[in-house]
């Protein structure tokens, strides 16, 4: 992988891990600091996970619309930097192999929990969000986003001026013509 997937894979990689960080160590050792009271931490922990699921959706939206507007990729193209980051996280699941580093199944459910958790918290005790399932949501929510297509401020404001610019609100007057 070279060049403009390269990027977007190491972009990916960056986002995410740094989502399930701030996920799986941050957020819970402020919450433990500033609310010791397990009532209040046990309802900002569920806040977090909802909060986190959603930031997740969007930047699965936001990364699709990159690899499209940013990276300029194709669409198989960037479906492919998709699996590629992706099916290393699924491997643990798909081997089924009982290893002893906890490393190789617990990065694979950091990852999962991005989504699943906020989830989880709406549907019965007896169901567990999948991890296919959150990789095939994470998927389609990857190929939404390259319809969505995001400006800036500048090109916003570039656009969006009239040709002579707008009105002075310091002048009286409203047009070259106008006499003062």
């Amino acid at each position: 992988m070279r060049g403009r997937a390269a990027r977007l894979a190491m972009e990916m990689g960056f986002v995410l891990a740094s989502v399930a960080a701030l996920k799986e160590w941050v957020f819970p050792f402020f919450i433990w600091q500033w609310f010791p009271a397990a009532d209040t931490a046990s309802a900002m922990l569920e806040w977090i996970l909802i909060v986190v699921g959603v930031i997740t959706c969007f930047l699965y939206l936001g990364l699709g619309s990159s690899s499209k507007y940013i990276y300029g990729l194709a669409p198989v193209s960037s479906l492919g930097v998709f699996l590629a980051v992706h099916l290393p996280l699924l491997l643990p699941l798909l081997l089924r192999e009982n290893s002893h580093a906890w490393w190789w199944h617990r990065i694979p459910a950091a990852w999962g929990a991005l989504i699943g958790d906020g989830v989880e918290l709406f549907t019965p005790d007896r169901w567990e969000m999948d991890p296919l399932s959150v990789s095939a949501f994470s998927c389609l929510l990857f190929l939404m986003g390259r319809w969505v297509k995001v400006e800036g401020e500048e090109r916003v404001r570039r656009i969006g001026t009239p040709r002579g610019g707008w009105p002075d609100p310091d002048r009286k007057t409203f047009g070259k013509d106008s006499a003062p």
